[in-house]
């Protein structure tokens, strides 16, 4: 398993344990088709993880509605979701 899919996994251990309904998608798809996939099932919001947010230990959070997106720490997006 790549580093990637690691934190990925571990991000979504972190909020499954805060209660928050969580979908990995591991498939190597461009990030549009990512989206669009989040998009057809009404997911809210999405988490991207790439290289630098692995090394800065956060993730990028988009909110699929207003289309905001930010890089913050996994608790922020806790906080925010609740």
């Amino acid at each position: 398993m790549n580093t990637k899919c690691g934190y990925a996994l571990d991000v979504a251990t972190t909020l499954r344990e805060n209660s928050i309904n969580t979908e990995v998608f591991l498939e190597d798809k461009k990030l549009k088709a990512k989206f669009k996939y989040a998009d057809k099932l009404c997911i809210p919001y999405v988490i991207v993880i790439g290289e630098e947010e692995i090394l800065k230990n956060e993730v990028t959070f988009k909110n699929m509605v207003s289309g905001e997106q930010k890089t913050v720490s996994l608790e922020e997006i806790i906080k925010e979701i609740r």
